[in-house]
Parts: C-alpha cells; structure tokens; sequence
C-alpha cells in the first residue's frame, strides 16, 4: 500500500470509528426522543440503554473471529448495512420488544466497526497522530449532533431525527468502499520490532491504565447534571456548560494530532489524568456556578481525549503480535458498560462521596502503572526513557 493509499485508508478508518458510534455519542438525547415517543419508564429507558451496550460488547468480541475469514471491506461494508437498517426501522418502531432487538443489533453493529477500524489504525504507522485525530473528529462529531439532534427533532418530529443519524450510516457505507478487499501487508511493518518482554509488559499496563481511566470517567459522567442541579444551577445553563465543556476534548485530542509522540507519551497521560483528577476534585467540592460546571467538564474532557489518545498508541506500538490491540475497542466499550454495575456494589443510597473515591482511585492506579511503565522502559536494552523513545 502506497502513502496515498494508506492516508485514504487511515482517513476511512477514523471516520469509520467516530461515525459508528454516534448514538452512543448522544445516548442522552436519543434516549429522550425514545422516551417521548413510546412513554418509556424509567427502567424501560434502563433496558433499552443495555440493549445497545450489551449489543457493542458482543460487537467487540465478534470481531476479532471475523478478521480470519472476511477482508476488511467485507467486514466494514456488511455491518454498516446491518446497522443503517436497524437505525432506519428505529424511525418507525411501536413496541418496546422491537425496540430492544434493533437497538441490540445496533449496538453489536457498532462494536464491530468501531472495534476493527480501531485495530486498523493501531495496525498502520503513526498511532499516535492517529487516534489523536480519530479522538478530535469524534470530539466534534459528538457536539455538533448533540445540539442539531434537538433542532431537527423540532423541526422534522421524531423520524427526522432519527433520520438523521441514518444519514450518517448511509455516509458511512459508502466510505466502506475506501477500504481494500484483502489485508494488506503493509500492516504488518511492526513486526519488526524486536519481541522483548519489556514491551509486552508496557503493552499490558498501558492496556490496563486505559481500561481504569475508561472507569474513572464513565463512574462519574452520568453524576454530571445531578451534581449540578444540586447546586442550584438552572438546567439550561447545565445544558450549555455542559456543551462548552464537551468542546475542551478538541485540545485534547489535537495535541497528540500535531505532536504525535514527540511531546512523551508518558508525560502526556500523566497530564492527561492529572487533568481528569483536578476535574473530579471540582466536581466534588467546587461547583457553586455555570462556570465551574464549564471548567471542570472542560478540564476532564480535554485530559480524557489527551490521555486515552496516548494510552491507545502506547498499547499498539508495545504489541508486536497484535493481540492486545485487538482489545483496545473491546476494553473501551465494556468499561462504558461495566462501570454503572461496579458502582452499585458500592454506593449506598445517595451517597456520591462513593463516586468520587472510585473515580479518583481508579485515575491514581492508572497514574501508577503509567510510573511503572517508565520505570520499566527506562530499564529497556535501547537505554532510551519510555516516554522519548516510544
């Protein structure tokens, strides 16, 4: 594969993953749409959110059997057509057990793709500028839809909406064709790097601290609104703080984009959690205000998109064999999934001082392996620290 061929390709691949989850993206608002429509209950609404999670779990882990027998157009195109016709019949749906099934198969459709586009990328050269860039569209995708959803919602009524996000996989589709019919080899071009167990271990942990930064913030993201509520704060000033907030991802993400590992990988995913922390230290204490709400979205979005950028190459370029960056998406969507049912073992009533702790322990077991991996790296036979060299 030449390098224009695989700029196309890696451009494909970006927009394959960002595009494939969008629902997930707006789940608040899509939720919403559902509920007025079919005047869901509150454990209704509960179900149909794990259909579509539990559906992307599944989607992570069927993947990974898929790449032996099918090429990545195959894959890639199949999927997408499965999940734009789910999406389609969602427009149309009635009953609630219908309901569950597509947004079931949805989910699987957009674990697949946004799992094997992952793989992709983490399979190519540059991982880093990569997922940086993937982080950054995703980013911006995910805020723009977030506020033309509602708009067309008023203007078009429910299919509209959801028509619009059908417009989104039909686009995908067609980017499908992008990718080539068989594995190329090029893929392969990491194999030479030498398979020294010091890199497995790095792989490992960098694995690792993804899936506890993944925790930290999926425990604490759905507390966002009810902590401010608690604090007085109007609900359309929530809505837009939060909005803003979500823009600070962009930053994040456009770092590893323009610098890719020039800057130290390590360095960055200790700013990146840093980050997060300071955001979860205000949410705590330090939210009286609109602009403190802002502040600390900002600041956990941008250390998210920064640290899960870097956390994502340093995973693939430490996997010689490809195994662990097979798990990158899979470890991504069941730690979405995982952390509500990890949380409920251990809040007692409306405590949220629980969420706190778990949000901050698991982003401080994460900092430990990151200092473990420069140790380690450090130690490598090239003599070069971890987060220079890699």
């Amino acid at each position: 594969m030449n390098i224009a061929n695989q700029t196309l390709v890696r451009a494909a691949c970006i927009f394959i993953a960002a595009a494939s989850i969008i629902v997930i993206g707006v789940q608040p608002i899509f939720i919403g749409l559902l509920t007025e429509r079919l005047t869901l209950s509150l454990l209704q609404q509960s179900w149909t959110m794990s259909a579509e999670m539990c559906g992307s779990i599944v989607g992570t882990l069927l993947y990974v059997p898929m790449l032996r027998f099918l090429g990545p157009r195959t894959i890639a195109l199949s999927t997408a057509l499965v999940l734009l016709l789910a999406n389609a019949a969602t427009a149309s749906v009635t009953q609630l057990d219908t309901l569950l099934v597509l947004r079931c198969i949805s989910g699987i459709c957009s674990g697949i793709l946004y799992s094997y586009a992952i793989y992709c990328l983490g399979r190519m050269s540059g991982p880093d500028r990569s997922f940086g860039i993937l982080l950054f569209v995703q980013t911006a995708l995910f805020a723009s839809s977030a506020v033309i959803l509602p708009i067309v919602a008023e203007w078009q009524g429910f299919s509209g909406a959801i028509y619009y996000l059908v417009a989104w996989f039909v686009l995908l589709c067609l980017v499908c064709f992008i990718l080539p019919v068989k594995q190329s080899e090029d893929q392969q071009q990491r194999s030479s790097v030498p398979l020294l167990s010091g890199l497995t271990l790095i792989g490992v942990c960098s694995l690792l601290g993804m899936l506890f930064l993944q925790l930290a913030i999926y425990s604490l993201w759905g507390f966002v609104e009810g902590i401010a509520s608690e604090a007085g704060i109007a609900p359309v000033d929530i809505g837009w703080a939060i909005s803003i907030g979500l823009l600070g991802g962009l930053p994040g993400a456009a770092l590893p984009s323009i610098a890719g590992r020039h800057l130290g990988r390590v360095s960055m995913i200790l700013t990146g959690s840093l980050a997060v922390l300071g955001a979860i230290y205000m949410l705590a204490t330090r939210i009286h205000t609109a602009s403190d709400l802002m502040i600390a979205v900002f600041l956990m979005n941008f250390g998210w998109n920064l640290a899960l950028s870097y956390y994502m190459s340093s995973v693939v370029t430490h996997d010689p064999t490809g195994r662990l960056t097979k798990l990158v998406g899979v470890v991504q969507v069941a730690s979405a999934a995982a952390a509500p049912t990890l949380l409920s073992l251990f809040i007692e009533g409306n405590d949220r001082f629980s969420i706190f702790v778990l949000s901050s322990g698991a982003i401080l077991i994460g900092c430990m392996l990151v200092i473990i991996m420069l140790l380690f790296g450090r130690r490598n036979p090239h003599g070069k620290p971890l987060g220079y060299s890699v």
